[in-house]
């Protein structure tokens, strides 16, 4: 289903659920947890968005709602320059079977790829 934007560059808060379909609450949440939607405060006191802004939303609620990832899932995907989950993003796997590694090399290889993702998520990469 393909979301029609209207062809203006700004958008106040009011605007989102009729263009969107997602909820004021829902949309305050994703604000907190993905970088991408970023509305700037008027003089005023609104927030305004972007078309990026929105074309975010309605990315992020494909992944959350027609693909049915996870938000950490969704965030990985939203991070990434090509849109896909990388086979060693995906949560829960390594690069290599851990059944070839020592226990203690397979925890340290989790701990610092769990360290990159957050790195990843907080840069924005």
């Amino acid at each position: 289903m393909t979301v029609s934007i209207p062809s203006k560059s700004n958008f106040r808060f009011q605007e989102l659920t009729p263009i969107t379909g997602v909820k004021p609450y829902v949309i305050r949440f994703w604000e907190t947890e993905f970088p991408e939607i970023a509305p700037i405060n008027s003089e005023k006191g609104e927030k305004i968005y972007a078309r990026k802004d929105v074309e975010a939303i309605l990315r992020v609620k494909q992944l959350l709602f027609d693909e049915k990832l996870t938000i950490p899932q969704a965030k990985l995907r939203m991070s990434s320059p090509r849109g896909e989950l990388e086979p060693s993003e995906e949560l829960g796997s390594l690069p290599l079977p851990a059944s070839t590694l020592a226990p203690e090399v397979t925890a340290e290889i989790v701990s610092a790829l769990e360290l990159i993702r957050e790195i990843k998520l907080k840069r924005n990469w």
